[in-house]
C-alpha cells in the first residue's frame, strides 16, 4: 500500500531538511559526560552561541550537538583532543 522510499531520501528529507524558527541563529544541546544531564541553549545571535561553545570546549565536560542554519555539528572532548594531537 505504501510506496517505498530510500534511506538517502529519508535522510535528505527529514535530517537535512531542518529549519530553525525565525529569529533563532543557533541551538546547542549539551550532554554532561558525567551524569548524562542534557541542557539546551537557544541563541538569537551567533556570537553568543560561539561564546557558549568556547566555554564548553574549554571545560571538556560535555558533548555538544550544535544546530546552525547551515549545518549540524557534533563536538566531543575526545575528538577535540585527537584533533589537537594531530596538529603537533
Amino acid at each position: 500500500m505504501f510506496q517505498s522510499i530510500s534511506y538517502d531520501d529519508v535522510m535528505e528529507w527529514k535530517i537535512a531538511g531542518w529549519e530553525l524558527p525565525m529569529g533563532v541563529a543557533c541551538i546547542i544541546r549539551a550532554r554532561n559526560l558525567e551524569n548524562s544531564k542534557v541542557t539546551e541553549h537557544v541563541y538569537r545571535r551567533m556570537s553568543y552561541a560561539e561564546n557558549k561553545i568556547r566555554k564548553y570546549m574549554n571545560s571538556q565536560t560535555h558533548e555538544l550537538i550544535v544546530c546552525a542554519e547551515e549545518a549540524l555539528y557534533y563536538v566531543h572532548p575526545k575528538l577535540l583532543q585527537e584533533f589537537d594531537d594531530d596538529d603537533e
